[in-house]
């Protein structure tokens, strides 16, 4: 449990070092952009009462209210930082980057354990072979939403104090309230975090199993997770940030363009069918295992 749970408490640290850097980007933003209206005559009060529409075109994205959508950015970065919002600030980024990889090199650390000291025959024949994996697979799975929970509680109580010790100096007053009413609900949050780190924690467990080792799966997941993004287009994480489209607001400034429109409760469904579908897969076939140590 050390790996999953000590992984996911340290990359909070660069979760918050962005969110900060977000805040203190989108209010410097926003200083420049109220100074250049205040020469032309324009003021934020006027600049609320306006429609802000953004038009993106390939790269380019087009604002007919600069100073309004400056003052939003801002105000959404600062959300961040308070109250549950702060659950979603921790989750979002290493959902996507730390998760997937970090679990799947638990689930093959969980699969080969017994293999490395020589034990898995013993268990096997004591415990019976689908009890042996059905009860590795539940391991995981608890190990994962623990994680989790902990990783929000610690990103719910680590946000004011990161606020009071590194945003004081950079504090706004936002007269203006702006409609959060696409905020994410923190259970959501968490609950997709908890099925995306069990999802690839089996997927590492049933590649264990079947190689009885954790060199060459964890090489090429970190190949498959990490390296091949940068080569091309194609990102394998994709179908995550599809899913995750609604559920996380990105205001902590981490904010994944998936390349194509999923419904959410489809992305949902299919994150969730994948996790029933590994967990069943590898108990199956290795209820048979027995034969083959």
């Amino acid at each position: 449990m050390v790996l999953p749970i000590g992984g996911l408490a340290a990359s909070l640290v660069f979760a918050f070092a962005g969110s900060i850097s977000n805040v203190t980007a989108t209010l410097s933003r926003l200083k420049i952009t109220e100074a250049h209206a205040s020469e032309n005559g324009l003021f934020l009060g006027e600049a609320m009462e306006q429609p802000n529409n953004v038009v993106i075109q390939g790269a380019q994205r087009m604002v007919d209210n600069p100073l309004r959508f400056d003052y939003e950015a801002a105000y959404f970065a600062d959300r961040a930082f308070e109250g549950p919002h702060a659950i979603g600030t921790g989750l979002e980024m290493i959902t996507f980057l730390v998760i997937p990889l970090l679990f799947f090199i638990y689930g093959c650390a969980t699969a080969v354990g017994d293999v490395r000291r020589r034990i898995l025959k013993d268990r096997i024949v004591a415990q019976g072979a689908a009890p042996y994996v059905a009860g590795k697979v539940a391991t995981i799975t608890l190990v994962s939403v623990a994680a989790v929970v902990l990783t929000a509680m610690l990103s719910l109580g680590a946000a004011p104090i990161l606020r009071t010790l590194f945003l004081q100096s950079d504090r706004h007053d936002f007269i203006y309230s702006v409609d959060d009413a696409g905020a994410g609900n923190p259970i959501v949050q968490i609950a997709f975090a908890s099925a995306v780190a069990a999802s690839f924690g089996l997927l590492g467990l049933f590649v264990g199993l079947a190689v009885r080792s954790m060199l060459i799966p964890c090489l090429a997941a970190g190949a498959l997770l990490l390296l091949l993004p940068f080569a091309g287009p194609y990102d394998p994480r994709n179908i995550l940030t599809a899913a995750a489209e609604g559920i996380f607001n990105y205001w902590g400034g981490f904010n994944p363009r998936p390349p194509f429109p999923v419904w959410t409760e489809l992305g949902v469904l299919l994150t969730v069918a994948t996790l029933a579908t590994e967990a069943l897969v590898s108990t199956a076939i290795w209820s048979r295992t027995s034969k083959f140590v």
